[in-house]
């Protein structure tokens, strides 16, 4: 930034000291008014910011990783296992018999003859008479009206819309450019002169164009539909009816009669008898017993085992990186100007 403030200030007095330089040179002092402007190309300075990057060495510092096995000593429990004899009291079952008594009903059969009313069935063929309906078909004429479809023609209106196309004069307004004097001054050089630029102006137009007027009419059409018309037809109809009808037929009639009969039978006669009879009766004694059972315990050991160290250690290393440079360049460019050039004397001044 403080570069670009530096160029800037000695552009500045580099066209101060230009403009004094010109002043000198006139005869009367101050210099007359430019005849006329040319557009010259100048070139410019320009700053522009660039950046460049440069490599730079650096001393920068890293851990290293090492690892080394170490052997470690841990007192660990190890569960294991001892018998020890118990003892205890059990009740054991023992089974002994015994006779008892008791009392017992026992069924002894006599035949008996006894007597029993039944009824016998009779069957005989009985005629019977019985009226059926025998289904029969009549014939008769009925009347029946139907639609007969006829073709009819029919007169209908309807409204029909047409355009007509009519001419109509129309005034439009349309823009146009002319070239007009404009007086100008120039920013950098601080000189007034003219200059021709083309100024938009209204103008009205006269335009025929045709628009379209709708015009409606009422014309009549013929139009053929099918129509339906009433037509009475006698028809012959098939009618369902019945007839009665006596028919006689044989049928079995049964029926019961009473009839004595004389059958045996077995009556059962109870009977009480005492008997005597054994049984197991189971009783508890107690017993004591000796048993084996394994109890766990846990015992102390010793275990010796490699366990891998991590360390760190620093090492120094020379690195290349690269580093921004940011600079203020001046470039050349071409800028078009008005320039004004004077006649006459001016001619003959130094350039």
């Amino acid at each position: 930034m403080r570069q670009l403030i530096t160029f800037a200030i000695a552009l500045l007095a580099a066209l101060g000291i230009a403009v004094g330089s010109a002043a000198a040179w006139w005869p009367c002092g101050l210099p007359p008014l430019p005849g006329r402007f040319e557009e010259r190309n100048i070139t410019w300075y320009r700053p522009e910011v660039r950046t460049e990057y440069r490599e730079v060495q650096r001393t920068v510092s890293r851990c290293v990783p090492e690892t080394v096995e170490q052997e470690i000593e841990e007192t660990v429990m190890v569960p294991a296992w001892r018998e020890e004899e118990r003892s205890e009291t059990v009740m054991v079952p023992v089974t002994r018999e015994e006779k008892r008594q008791r009392t017992v009903v026992r069924t002894e059969w006599r035949e008996e003859e006894r007597q029993r009313t039944v009824m016998v069935p009779e069957t005989r063929m009985v005629e019977r008479q019985y009226t059926v309906c025998v289904p029969a078909w009549e014939e008769e004429q009925r009347k029946q009206t139907v639609l007969v479809p006829e073709l009819r023609e029919e007169t209908r209106q309807r409204t029909v819309t047409s355009f007509r196309e009519v001419p109509e004069v129309q005034t439009r307004q349309e823009v146009c450019y002319q070239p007009l004097v404009v007086p100008s001054c120039d920013p950098c050089a601080g000189f007034a002169g003219n200059l021709c630029q083309l100024v938009p102006q209204l103008h009205n137009v006269t335009v025929t164009s045709f628009r379209c007027v709708p015009e409606q009419r009422t014309e009549n059409y013929k139009v053929r539909y099918w129509g339906e018309r009433e037509e009475t037809r006698l028809v012959t109809v098939r009618t369902p009816t019945t007839r009665q009808e006596v028919r006689t037929e044989k049928v079995p009639v049964t029926s019961y009669r009473e009839k004595v009969e004389t059958y045996t039978v077995r009556v059962a006669v109870p009977r009480e008898e005492v008997e005597t009879y054994t049984v197991k009766v189971c009783a508890l004694r107690p017993e004591t017993r000796v048993y084996k059972v394994k109890v766990p315990e846990s015992r102390t050991e010793i275990h010796v085992h490699k366990v891998p160290v991590t360390t760190y250690r620093t090492v120094t290393e020379v690195i290349i990186e690269k580093v921004p440079s940011t600079n203020y360049v001046l470039v050349p460019c071409e800028v078009k100007m008005c320039v004004p050039v004077y006649g006459g004397c001016l001619d003959e001044l130094p350039r």
